[in-house]
């Protein structure tokens, strides 16, 4: 049998006109408008609509979306200092998946600050979002882990990066054969 759905206290307007629902079944009810105003992820294509009751089913859990909707108003923005580095990657990895751009920028300067403890999360989201500043800077970090480390922990994608840029930051660029 599954869960029942729940309303978030902070997300529940009566006056709201679109509703998501993360994948632990909390509802989010929000105005479309504040999302179309930042954000280019949850805007449906012009001359689309959705229903006032349409539920749109996400992937991320509700103290994901609870951080990141709080991004869509304007108010204060949460204080992401105190939020542990798991979930700030995963508000981060959302707030680019939908591309809500005060979240983006938040999330980019608090991933900036965590680089010299978590180097290859960092090195990673840097890589994905194209953050060629951070990458750089976490990549020199991320360079000092021993070998057996990184192949222990790497995905073989990233393993075989991270070779590569091993091998460059010793040798430098390769040379082009003249």
């Amino acid at each position: 049998m599954a869960g029942s759905d729940k309303v978030s206290d902070r997300f529940s307007a009566s006056d709201s006109d679109v509703t998501f629902r993360s994948c632990d079944r909390i509802l989010f009810q929000v105005h479309r408008k504040n999302l179309e105003v930042v954000s280019e992820g949850f805007a449906p294509p012009d001359g689309t609509r959705t229903s006032q009751h349409e539920v749109v089913s996400l992937t991320e859990n509700g103290v994901t979306l609870e951080l990141l909707f709080q991004f869509i108003y304007p108010q204060k923005y949460p204080d992401l200092k105190d939020v542990e580095f798991p979930q700030l990657a995963a508000l981060a990895e959302a707030a680019e998946k939908y591309q809500v751009y005060p979240a983006m920028a938040v999330c980019n300067c608090r991933m900036g600050e965590a680089y010299q403890e978590h180097p290859h999360e960092v090195m990673m989201y840097a890589m994905r979002h194209g953050y060629t500043d951070l990458m750089d800077r976490s990549e020199r970090i991320a360079l000092e882990v021993s070998q057996t480390v990184a192949f222990e922990s790497f995905s073989p994608q990233v393993y075989i990066a991270w070779v590569n840029a091993l091998l460059f930051s010793m040798d430098g660029p390769p040379c082009k054969p003249e």
